[in-house]
């Protein structure tokens, strides 16, 4: 053989050096592959464990809910004066279940099958199962099981007001019950007997597709019983301890990203193999194409990572910054904004009437409707500005570098044009509008947060003023937010110590000028601030729930006047009290008006109650039927301030109403203004052939007296005749104008 070369030796030297490279590296790639290979089996285990620990806790929690909303809900019934009159030794079923207080209400609003009622003889007094009034003792039958146990403890708690709770096996489910004896509820004017106290108990079943929707509620997905021994074996699952000592599992399917993720990892693993198997046995040509496809490898896992990064960071439902990351951005704007001595404005947005949409439509129309908002409002701003969705229908917008207001301004509007613009979606057609905070900055602020808090407080006043517009942040929002925690405050403390006093002014007959009623008002003198108007606290009462307990106490004081005046022998036909919307509601309402008239001992017809139009707005139904209700007491329902609201006319036909009150804005106007005139002779006139008597408030000429008594209007109320009186002043004038001849 001739000798080889120095090149041909060069080459084998070289080849040599590449094979053991590609040794080398394939030992070094198989490490790498199996180490990479244990990392994601480990973190693929870690996913699905910790998704498994995720959804245990949201069971415990769903479960955990139901209880506590159980119990708060016997609480408010055990605990309850008129329950403890009407329930505690005798059941008055006409109150209980006739009158829908202790009975289908149960079911229809909060579905609990059972509410049973257990006296201090241990019988069982009263069952509700189902909505359905059934025989005493049908209690243990249902259950299956005694529950003497729960309802000795029940009584033990009684006079701390406590609830006791547990899970029972209930045809094969699991089902809550819930334990309260009848207390009075620190009810005044409720009487306290002696003895073991009756006990209330309710059953809320959980059957399977209950368990499904309580699951659904917290994420969970098919929230069930076992339903056989190998599906019991599973995991996740917990156990309910029950009543009976007969544990209850519940199970549920649980997401398994960490499988889902080596499932979609497999293919790369797969072609890594194959990768790893051309790598060992070709050459270095080989070896470099399989780097370049390590490469892609690293950049598709990059952009993996980037795409995990964007959805931790923005709104899942429209791609929009979420929280945190808008938190981020106001700061940067904020520090820009303080090192370049320029402004920025936050804007925050929130959708008028957006609740509707979900309620009466779908949340699927809903959340198209948000997706259009943000589509709409990224094609407004411009490419440096922010879009956030902070959750719900709220939104913000970050404008940095803005020049003046009116470039603001001009923005706002825009917003508020597009966002109005009609949406069809699904072939509906759906209308929103939007109220819009603004505040403007020099970046100089303790917290970029505050510049939110600040848009929120403007925006909360664009709604007061009336939605689809737009307001902007000053100082005196900051003081005015101030002044209403302060007036809350005050307002609360002058409710516990009852520092109150009711006033009334006469309605007079407009045939006869005697005193045929009087409206009660509520006045209020603050220890500092001298007296406040109600104007200035009773939408601050309705806005904090304080309105009942001030309604409350004005329907017992005005009740006892109406006693002490009747006793006197002073004739005062009836008394008119405003009632809140919000008050009417309450599933209680009629039952306190019973008590009060009880109590006071009056006829139903020596009560009027005051609703303005809003009532409707809101449940239109259950108000419907609580002024049905109160008609059909005897109580005297009267519309005020008839003429403002929308629709004036077509509630005429709705409301079953004894009386309207013509507006003052109205009155004021009624011998001077013809278009005035005009509408009050046909309010009257419609009115009357309606067979509504007719009361005009806010007369203060002998001028407009003359007119409205021309036109027949039944009633007249105003300063002409008297301003608001003490009921020791009002007391005197009665006499004084009753005892005179016409």
């Amino acid at each position: 053989m001739p000798p080889k070369s120095a090149d041909s030796a060069s080459l084998t030297t070289h080849q040599n050096y590449i094979r053991q490279s590609l040794k080398c590296m394939s030992g070094l790639l198989f490490g790498l592959y199996f180490v990479g290979a244990l990392a994601l089996m480990f973190m693929a285990l870690h996913l699905n464990n910790t998704s498994r620990e995720q959804t245990t806790f949201y069971v415990d929690k769903a479960v955990e809910s139901r209880t506590l909303t159980l119990e708060s809900t016997i609480g408010d019934y055990a605990f309850w004066g008129d329950a403890y009159t009407n329930m505690h030794v005798s059941v008055d079923i006409d109150w209980a279940f006739n009158r829908y207080n202790l009975g289908g209400a149960m079911y229809e609003s909060f579905g609990y099958e059972g509410v049973f009622v257990i006296d201090a003889n241990d019988n069982n007094i009263y069952s509700v199962i189902n909505d359905v009034l059934s025989d005493s003792n049908s209690m243990s039958s249902w259950l299956g099981q005694s529950v003497d146990r729960l309802v000795q403890q029940a009584r033990d708690l009684a006079v701390d007001e406590e609830v006791v709770s547990a899970v029972i096996a209930l045809d094969g489910h699991p089902a809550l019950i819930a334990a309260a004896a009848f207390t009075t509820g620190g009810d005044r004017n409720v009487e306290e007997l002696p003895g073991s106290a009756s006990v209330l108990l309710l059953v809320d079943r959980l059957d399977s597709d209950e368990l499904i929707a309580l699951g659904e509620n917290y994420g969970i997905s098919q929230l069930r019983i076992p339903t056989d021994t190998t599906d019991a074996s599973k995991a996740p699952s917990i156990t309910l301890e029950t009543y009976s000592d007969m544990p209850i599992a519940l199970r549920w399917d649980t997401p398994r990203p960490g499988s889902n993720m080596l499932l979609w990892f497999s293919p790369i693993f797969a072609l890594g193999f194959l990768l790893f198997v051309y790598i060992t046995r070709f050459n270095l040509r080989a070896t470099l194409a399989a780097a370049r496809k390590a490469d892609r490898s690293h950049n598709e896992s990059k952009r993996l990572q980037a795409e995990l990064a964007l959805r931790a960071n923005h709104d899942s439902l429209t791609g929009l910054p979420n929280r945190s990351l808008l938190e981020e951005r106001l700061r940067t704007a904020c520090y820009e904004a303080q090192q370049g001595g320029i402004h920025l404005a936050v804007m925050l947005i929130d959708l008028d009437g957006f609740k509707p949409i979900n309620d009466n439509f779908s949340h699927h129309l809903g959340d198209q409707v948000l997706v259009e908002v943000a589509r709409r409002m990224l094609a407004i701003v411009r490419p440096g500005d922010t879009v956030a969705r902070m959750g719900g229908d709220e939104f913000i917008v970050i404008l940095p570098g803005v020049s003046d207001q009116h470039a603001v301004s001009a923005i706002a509007e825009r917003l508020l044009k597009d966002i109005a613009d009609p949406y069809l979606i699904d072939t509906i057609n759906l209308r929103v509008t939007a109220s819009l905070g603004i505040v403007m900055s020099n970046g100089h602020v303790e917290q970029p947060l505050q510049l939110i808090q600040q848009a929120d407080s403007a925006m909360y006043q664009a709604k007061q003023e009336g939605r689809n517009n737009a307001f902007w942040f000053t100082e005196g929002l900051l003081h005015q937010a101030s002044e209403i925690t302060s007036l809350r405050n005050d307002l609360q403390k002058a409710i516990e110590e009852q520092s109150f006093e009711l006033h009334y002014q006469p309605q007079i007959g407009s045939v006869g000028g005697k005193v045929v009623g009087a409206e009660a008002l509520l006045r209020w003198t603050h220890p500092t601030r001298g007296s406040i108007s109600p104007a200035a606290f009773i939408p601050v009462a309705e806005t904090t729930g304080q309105i009942i307990p001030l309604t409350l106490w004005v329907l017992d004081t005005a009740c006892r006047h109406l006693r002490q005046l009747a006793d006197e022998g002073i004739n005062l036909p009836c008394v008119a009290v405003n009632i809140s919307s919000m008050h009417l509601l309450r599933a209680n309402f009629i039952a306190t008006i019973r008590a009060m008239l009880d109590k006071h001992g009056l006829q139903a017809g020596q009560l009027e109650l005051e609703i303005t139009e809003s009532v409707l707005l809101n449940h239109a139904d259950r108000a419907l039927l609580t002024l049905q209700q109160l008609k059909e007491m005897g109580v005297n329902l009267v519309i005020d301030d008839f003429g403002v609201g929308f629709s004036s006319m077509n509630y005429l036909k709705v409301l079953p109403i004894d009386k309207i009150k013509i507006d003052r804005s109205f009155i004021s106007g009624v011998d001077s203004n013809l278009q005035d005139a005009a509408i009050c002779q046909g309010i009257i006139s419609m009115a009357h052939h309606l067979n509504l008597r007719v009361t005009a408030e806010g007369v203060e000429t002998q001028g407009q007296r003359e007119l409205l008594a021309e036109s027949e209007c039944d009633y007249l109320q105003g300063y002409l005749f008297a301003k608001p009186l003490s009921f020791s002043d009002f007391r005197v004038f009665i006499s004084r104008v009753n005892q005179t001849p016409a």
